[in-house]
């Protein structure tokens, strides 16, 4: 195997056992009492940093057991799962609201105004054109450019 199909391995399942178990955790602190989610930040980091560990050394050992690893390339496996790992939680992050953009704000910006908001609405100008018409504003068109 490569090293790179041995980290996206580790990230990929480092990405699915913290996003399940931050759901769980989640849930059940719901279900206990509300507004202990004010306390969610003081599980989840560590939880993320003991899992992001734990990964980090099964990616070790499988590059090890391929011969892989030399040196410092154990530091560039932790690097690679925690790149891969943010980018698959930017790619499930579609929210586009303001209130969870704050969350995020190490994610690559999104979109803040609709398509449709950017676009003038000409429903009021005449639909109907004639062929003559078309051809001077083609003319007008490519003589600007």
């Amino acid at each position: 195997m490569e090293k790179f199909e041995i980290d996206i391995k580790w990230g990929s399942y480092f990405f699915i056992a913290n996003m399940t178990i931050s759901i769980i955790i989640v849930s059940l602190m719901c279900l206990i009492n509300i507004y202990s989610l004010v306390y969610l930040s003081d599980f989840l980091i560590p939880l993320f940093i003991v899992q992001l560990i734990y990964f980090t050394i099964k990616a070790i050992r499988e590059n090890n057991k391929y011969h892989l690893n030399k040196g410092f390339r154990k530091i560039f496996i932790f690097v690679r799962l925690l790149v891969f790992y943010y980018l698959l939680a930017m790619f499930s992050n579609t929210t586009t609201n303001e209130s969870s953009s704050s969350t995020f704000f190490l994610f690559l910006p999104y979109r803040k105004k609709d398509i449709s908001e950017l676009v003038e609405d000409d429903s009021n100008r005449d639909d109907e054109i004639t062929l003559k018409e078309f051809i001077i504003r083609l003319k007008r068109k490519f003589s600007r450019a």
